[in-house]
């Protein structure tokens, strides 16, 4: 059995710093970088936190596929909107870039919206709109995978498409703020790994094999005998949703900043598979909504109120339900300490790269079984 160890947030956000910075990052990306990448670990989101650190980023400054020395370009600019060049950089520094942009944009113009080019992964997209939120602002941000395709289109049989997630968030009175952080798969594919770490079997609607089956053994994705559907599933059950939803963040985050996209011609050609395996040329989409552009702050954020406990009050189906919203659940559960848990095997990882790179591992304060 898996045990949780507890770190304190400053310690490992120290380390995760620390470890950027010896990667070759600079100070102030390598602080913004951990803030983005532990914000996932103290929200409950931990398939996108320090689990990723080696996998998605050491590993890929090392080799040179992330450029540790990346200096963020402005390639394009009006009042409201702008596109940032990330020059192969971290996703993570990025993006925060891109909406603090966006954020001051909206100041002055009501919107401000900024899309990114030439990115890596950025992490959970609940830390953008976050931003936004800290600025009294409604966030958007969304992420495409750049090449790199995980997913099948409705009815294809071959990957064209990535996770692609979208956020928003909005600012609430009283109430905690509505926060939606979705991908449009079925399901995040750290979900997958996180099973496959535990040794544990995923539910059906997940996955599913070549004649559209039920697959619920996490290591036939890696395998590739298991599939991701889309959000919604078959076409029968909504799939077309997903589908369509997965497109729009390929138009919005590829598209128009000049990024990959998923259903890209060369995946059809002969070797495509090994093309599509590698996220190159990120691209995400920021958006930041004045709401005082539109109506009184006060007016807005009482209506929220309002909308929001009308929710909360409605009859659920059982004793055992409760009607919530996005965003809503999280606040309930949001740790209030300053330490933050995590499994076992991802504090195991922390403490053999902090050996490696020379770098102090977050001191443990607390483990149970």
């Amino acid at each position: 059995m898996n045990q949780s160890y507890e770190v304190k947030r400053e310690d490992l956000r120290r380390f995760v710093a620390e470890v950027f910075n010896a990667c070759g990052v600079s100070e102030d990306n390598s602080r913004t970088a951990a803030d983005v990448l532990c914000y996932a670990d103290e929200n409950g989101f931990d398939t996108h936190g320090v689990i990723n650190l080696e996998r998605l980023y050491v590993a890929r400054l090392q080799d040179g596929r992330i450029n540790p020395a990346a200096e963020f370009i402005v390639k394009a600019e009006t009042a409201s909107t702008a596109v940032l060049d990330a020059d192969h950089g971290l996703g993570l520094a990025a993006g925060a870039e891109a909406m603090d942009m966006a954020i001051t944009k909206a100041r002055g113009t009501g919107i401000g919206c900024v899309v990114v080019r030439q990115s890596s992964h950025f992490g959970s997209a609940g830390y953008y709109t976050s931003q936004a939120l800290q600025a009294g602002m409604i966030g958007i941000a969304m992420t495409n995978l750049g090449s790199q395709t995980v997913a099948r289109p409705l009815n294809g049989t071959v990957n064209m498409l990535g996770t692609n997630p979208i956020a928003m968030s909005s600012p609430a009175g009283v109430l905690p703020p509505f926060v939606l952080d979705m991908s449009t798969s079925v399901v995040a594919t750290g979900k997958i790994r996180a099973a496959q770490r535990k040794g544990e079997s995923i539910p059906e609607g997940w996955l599913i094999d070549d004649n559209g089956k039920a697959v619920t053994d996490p290591e036939a994705y890696d395998e590739g005998t298991g599939h991701l559907l889309m959000l919604g599933g078959s076409y029968e059950t909504g799939g077309a949703k997903g589908y369509g939803l997965a497109l729009m963040v390929d138009i919005l985050c590829g598209m128009l900043s000049g990024a990959n996209v998923g259903p890209d011609p060369r995946v059809l050609q002969p070797g495509g598979v090994q093309y599509a395996q590698e996220d190159q040329n990120i691209g995400h989409f920021f958006l930041a909504i004045n709401v005082e552009a539109f109506r009184p702050y006060g007016e807005f954020v009482s209506g929220m109120d309002r909308m929001l406990q009308t929710l909360l009050h409605c009859p659920p189906n059982s004793s055992a339900n409760k009607v919530q919203y996005p965003g809503y659940p999280e606040a309930l559960k949001q740790r209030t300490g300053d330490t933050v848990a995590l499994d076992q095997a991802v504090f195991n990882q922390l403490e053999q790269l902090a050996e490696r790179l020379n770098v102090p591992a977050p001191v443990l304060v607390m483990e149970w079984a």
